[in-house]
């Protein structure tokens, strides 16, 4: 009986431990962050925004750990670090719960951009756009395993190509995202061609000197780029329906159109259903990709490249394919990107 009585206060002391660790690493983390307040040039003190951040987590992390001490927590970590032992057989008549989760959030994607403010707009477009980010660095990373740390070059191809077609070449908004993709595709050869050879740190370094090139290259270029001052890059219309009060290149404004008053949010609501449109585009063909003969091989590649060229895949086909389709990724991200602030 003694040891029954004692789990259920086991269970609390350590789940208070955990709260309160979790509390002194936001504080240190974060609490230099939320607690100063930015006024002009200066800046003020606001310690209750500090104290309610580590209250909030420290409570959460108290919930958590509790939970995960049930019966029920533990059986949920039992089934996860059981997953490799061996098959797992799905019961007769199991339903996922992604059948409900999945229009759920189709639901409030739809719904959120009507009642959001202008800055969470902003604030959701980042966030789908770095949710491009981490998928496209899951193509050449975490699925073919090659350590690439000048994808940010492909971030800035997107961007460029983007504006110097419109610049130059009097293209838009959507003729350029199918060139600058081809074009981003081209970089990624081009940089998978010299590192064909190359593994681990070697890799990582002369992908991350490319990126610098890159860099360089676009600041120092001023007659062709601009250098600094950048590029302006071209609005994004509808049918040739603009989002602005007024038209500036030779379009009608949406809201005369649709002789609706006009809202400044519009551009943004747009972006934000372009940008979740790719989002989940993405996805199901990351999906699909990991299911097909290429994905295997990235996998392959990834697991041990020796082994992969004895069952004779063909390693340079498998790594440029990578290469090509994170890229294509990164350039969409940064062509969307560069529509919030205007210029390159």
């Amino acid at each position: 009986m003694g040891e029954i009585t004692r789990q259920p206060a086991r269970a609390i002391q350590n789940a208070l431990i955990d709260s309160v660790l979790a509390g002194l690493c936001a504080l240190i983390v974060f609490g230099p962050i939320v607690g100063v307040v930015l006024k002009g040039y200066g800046f003020t003190l606001a310690p209750a925004r500090v104290a309610i951040l580590v209250a909030v987590v420290m409570a959460g992390r108290l919930a958590l750990s509790l939970l995960l001490q049930s019966h029920r927590g533990k059986a949920f970590i039992a089934r996860f670090e059981g997953a490799d032992d061996g098959v797992y057989v799905r019961p007769p008549g199991y339903r996922s719960r992604l059948r409900w989760i999945i229009p759920l959030l189709v639901g409030l994607a739809i719904v959120f951009p009507f009642l959001a403010t202008k800055y969470l707009l902003t604030v959701a477009i980042l966030g789908l756009i770095y949710v491009l980010l981490g998928l496209g660095l899951n193509i050449v990373v975490g699925l073919a395993g090659l350590l690439d740390l000048g994808y940010v070059a492909f971030y800035a191809i997107g961007a460029y190509g983007l504006a110097l077609g419109y610049q130059y070449l009097g293209l838009g908004f959507w003729a350029m995202l199918p060139l600058g993709a081809v074009m981003a595709a081209l970089a990624g050869a081009l940089l998978g061609f010299p590192v064909l050879r190359m593994h681990g740190d070697y890799l990582a370094i002369v992908t991350l000197g490319f990126g610098e090139i890159i860099r360089l290259v676009l600041n120092n270029w001023v007659s062709f780029t601009g250098g600094p001052n950048g590029v302006p890059v071209p609005s994004p219309t509808l049918f040739g329906l603009e989002f602005t009060r007024r038209a500036k290149d030779g379009g009608i404004p949406i809201h005369e159109f649709f002789h609706v008053s006009y809202n400044p949010n519009l551009k943004f609501i747009f972006l934000y259903a372009v940008l979740c449109l790719v989002v989940m585009l993405v996805l199901l063909v990351k999906h699909r990709l990991t299911r097909m003969p290429i994905g295997r091989a990235w996998e392959a590649l990834r697991e041990d490249e020796i082994a992969c060229r004895a069952m004779g895949l063909n390693h340079v086909l498998v790594k440029l394919s990578a290469f090509m389709l994170g890229g294509v990724d990164g350039r969409h991200r940064r062509g969307v990107l560069r529509q919030l602030s205007g210029v390159c």
